[in-house]
């Protein structure tokens, strides 16, 4: 029994089934190495951690995960993470700003707090932004050196780290 036609058409089939293959593997494979943001941080959490994340495993403050995020300041380039840093946070549920204010029951008004209490490095990070009268604020030490300092004003949440 002769096959020509049913075995060149069994051959195209399989050519194009491979060619499909491989192509289909090198799109994808090319779509992981030009977007590594949006599967590396999945299959390795910790290597990518986010501010929010950074801040409970150094304080042990869980923050709500904000709406937005901007750095307002760092100068943390140090390999130890040493130095300072303004984070502003936006929180627009109400529920979010209620978690941050149960943070703490030592919340101190704007008009009671004072910058004097603390070290001089830490006073000339506050002095990068006024005290804000209308705001509140609340901190957190560690060993003698390390600070974090929370502001709340409205939805705005300012964070102000300072690390030796």
């Amino acid at each position: 029994m002769d096959c020509k036609w049913g075995c060149n058409f069994m051959k195209k089939k399989w050519r194009l089934i491979l060619s499909s293959l491989i192509v289909g593997v090198i799109l994808i494979v090319g779509y992981l190495i030009m977007n590594p943001e949006k599967w590396l941080p999945s299959l390795f959490p910790s290597l990518h951690p986010t501010y929010i994340e950074t801040i409970q495993l150094y304080w042990d403050v869980a923050l709500p995960i904000p709406d937005s995020e901007k750095d307002i300041y760092s100068s943390r380039n140090g390999s130890h993470g040493d130095g300072d840093a303004i984070t502003e946070l936006h929180y627009e549920q109400p529920k979010d700003i209620r978690k941050i204010w149960d943070l703490s029951n030592r919340w101190v008004s704007g008009e009671e707090f004072s910058i004097n209490e603390f070290p001089s490095w830490v006073q000339d990070l506050m002095r990068m932004e006024s005290i804000d009268k209308g705001a509140d604020y609340f901190f957190l030490q560690k060993d003698s050196h390390d600070f974090i300092i929370f502001k709340l004003n409205g939805n705005k949440l300012t964070i102000y780290e300072s690390y030796i």
